[in-house]
């Protein structure tokens, strides 16, 4: 057979055919896109063969050859930076910039090449040229502002935020980083909060118009509203979560916790309630929840909120405050013990631990036990919580040394506590009335009831201590206008206290009838507290000796006192029991 006569071209190792030969292209920009094509191919085989080094060397070639490929010189650059060859990814980044000068994303790489390689001019520069486009990105906005923060810079910072609130960005998460940097920047600056909020709202605001879809950006958005203030956006973000997802337990309970801070009650209960019938051992909800009934006044359902959460977890040592709190209110001072007991054994002593204890004796009229506890959770509080000593606190101090007849300790704790708060008119009506009625001090006694009547002048035991005031000072008809006046505000409580010193009034005007009678009206109602309290109580069984004794009652008189005395045993009672013989 003849064979095939031979074509012109290149032998194709057949015989008999060769392939056409084809002219090199004159296109020089269509052969630059051929060869980076052929070198990012090649990149990419060696890639998947394992051979990065290759692969890289292949793409730094192919970013050469076709530099107008941004992708590809980005990828190329990235690689490099990865490995620390800063300078190899500013040379690659360097000919994509000349190839394509609108490019932001070559200018923002380039930005971030020159920061890695410690040339912050530079950096500043590529970082700018991004920047002055149209629709720049977070990347050269953070880069840029995070260099004028690392120079004090602070203003040039703040210009760049300033100006990127001018673009027109469609992302709500561009805005949210935009917020971000806003709050970095002010506090590498020590701004105050106010010089950066405005802009930090205002990001925000951008971000919420753009009505995000995303669970995790809404979320986001409503968080950030939140931590600054903004609680209804913040709301109305949360409640759109909620819609789109009803099980968000975290989210139904930051809700109720902005709806509390709006003093919305109701909100928050119902968003509560709805954890609990989905969870009814979340204990964060129960806590919380107990403490709105708490403040509701609803203190029976507060306590079960409190009892359930320690079922659930007895290591939640708040719950236990919060419920010793709530027993002190329902006037249970034992259970209260009791809590705190518990507390004690599971935790390190604490401030209100001791305090609460403090408050619990005193209403048992444990006043040596309350000076002890409140004494103890001074010490504590010193040692670290010294706001926890307030006025408030030293003022219960200054009574329970007033009940244990500890009198002139008494006086310098309720000074102090005037002194930290110098218009607090129940100290100085506490301490005013202490020395009226031990007959001491009267002048001081005068400066501080009288006071205390300006600063509030229809309060009824203020007005009984002007009254017993001026019965020390002999203005018996003046202190009965006063201890009237008193009788008048309590006239749907009335009080023992106000009647018997109706009767030595009465008595000191040589009335016997009528003070018989209100001493008489003193009795019956000392009585009546008598059986409510809920444990001996000196002070009341000495005024009832007191009353016995001005009846005419000496048998009486001295049981009362003698029960008086077992409780909290003192001179004047002593004396009272066995008063000396007269001589002769």
């Amino acid at each position: 057979m003849p064979k095939a006569a031979p074509r012109p071209g290149v032998p194709s190792g057949i015989e008999g055919q060769n392939l056409e030969e084809l002219e090199e292209p004159k296109d020089k920009a269509f052969r630059s896109r051929v060869e980076g094509l052929t070198h990012y191919l090649t990149s990419r085989s060696f890639e998947f063969r394992g051979k990065p080094d290759d692969s890289l060397k292949h793409l730094e070639a192919a970013a050469k050859a076709d530099p107008e490929q941004e992708s590809v010189v980005i990828l190329a650059a990235r690689r490099y930076l990865q490995k620390k060859k800063t300078d190899k990814a500013i040379e690659v980044l360097r000919l994509g910039q000349g190839a394509n000068p609108d490019a932001i994303a070559t200018h923002e790489w380039l930005g971030l090449a020159y920061q890695q390689a410690n040339q912050p001019a530079e950096a500043i520069a590529a970082f700018k040229t991004a920047v002055a486009q149209g629709q720049p990105t977070l990347i050269s906005i953070r880069g840029l502002t995070k260099l004028h923060s690392a120079a004090k810079h602070f203003d040039k910072a703040f210009k760049v935020l300033d100006t990127a609130l001018t673009k027109d960005k469609p992302q709500p998460e561009f805005w949210i980083g935009i917020a971000d940097l806003y709050r970095d920047i002010g506090l590498a600056a020590k701004s105050k909060i106010s010089d950066i909020k405005t802009g930090i709202i205002a990001a925000l605001d951008k971000a919420n118009a753009l009505k995000p879809e995303s669970p995790l950006t809404i979320h986001r958005l409503a968080e950030y509203y939140k931590l600054w203030g903004e609680n209804e956006k913040a709301i109305r973000l949360f409640v759109l979560l909620i819609e789109l997802s009803p099980s968000l337990v975290g989210v139904r309970e930051q809700l109720a916790e902005l709806y509390l801070r709006e003093e919305k009650t109701e909100d928050a209960t119902k968003q509560l309630e709805a954890i609990l019938r989905s969870r009814p051992t979340n204990e964060r909800a129960l806590f919380v929840l107990g403490g709105i009934k708490r403040d509701l006044d609803k203190l029976d359902e507060a306590a079960t909120h409190f009892e359930t959460v320690l079922k659930i977890n007895p290591k939640f040592e708040p719950a236990y405050y919060e419920l010793a709190s709530v027993q002190l209110f329902q006037d249970t001072p034992k259970k209260t013990l009791e809590t705190l007991i518990k507390a004690d054994k599971q935790f390190k002593a604490t401030f209100i631990n001791r305090f609460y204890a403090g408050l619990a004796h005193s209403s048992l009229h444990q006043f040596s036990r309350a000076i002890e506890n409140l004494l103890e959770a001074e010490e504590l509080a010193q040692a670290g919580e010294q706001n926890r000593l307030t006025h408030f606190f030293y003022f219960q101090l200054g009574a329970a040394y007033e009940r244990n007849r500890q009198y002139d300790t008494a006086a310098k704790i309720f000074n102090k506590a005037i002194g930290m708060s110098p218009e607090y008119h129940n100290a100085m009506n506490y301490l005013g009335y202490m020395w009226a009625d031990i007959n001491r001090n009267l002048g001081e006694a005068a400066t501080l009831i009288i006071k205390a009547n300006e600063l509030e002048p229809d309060n009824a035991a203020y007005v009984d201590s002007l009254g017993w005031l001026y019965f020390r000072q002999g203005k018996f008809n003046e202190a009965l206008t006063e201890l009237f006046r008193a009788a008048e505000l309590t006239k749907d409580e009335p009080d023992s206290t106000i009647f018997e010193h109706i009767g030595d009034a009465h008595q000191a005007l040589g009335q016997a009838d009528k003070a018989k009678a209100a001493w008489q009206r003193a009795h019956e109602l000392l009585d009546v507290q008598l059986e409510k309290v809920k444990a001996p109580d000196a002070y009341l069984f000495e005024q009832l000796g007191n009353v016995h004794h001005k009846l005419g009652q000496a048998d009486e008189a001295k049981d009362a006192w003698q029960r008086s005395y077992e409780i909290t045993p003192t001179e004047s009672l002593r004396e009272k029991l066995h008063p000396a013989k007269k001589e002769g």
